[in-house]
């Protein structure tokens, strides 16, 4: 595994858990069609050393924090 692949791994733990403190269904429905709900470390892994998918990932966070006010 590379440096860059538990980057990712550590950035989408990060993003999930944020995902879920902000406390909004909706929002986290959304969330989840990208990220699986209960991802477990091998899915983490695929994610995060897949260009598209970690990329996916990136977006649906982004578009999900400005539909939250955040950015």
């Amino acid at each position: 595994m590379s440096d860059l692949q538990i980057l990712r791994m550590n950035i989408l733990g990060g993003m999930n858990e944020y995902m879920r403190e902000l406390g909004d269904e909706d929002l986290w429905a959304i969330w989840i069609e990208v990220f699986p709900d209960e991802c477990d470390e091998d899915e983490l892994a695929e994610i995060a050393g897949d260009d598209s998918l970690w990329l996916d990932c990136v977006e649906r966070f982004a578009w999900v924090c400005r539909q939250a006010g955040i950015i």
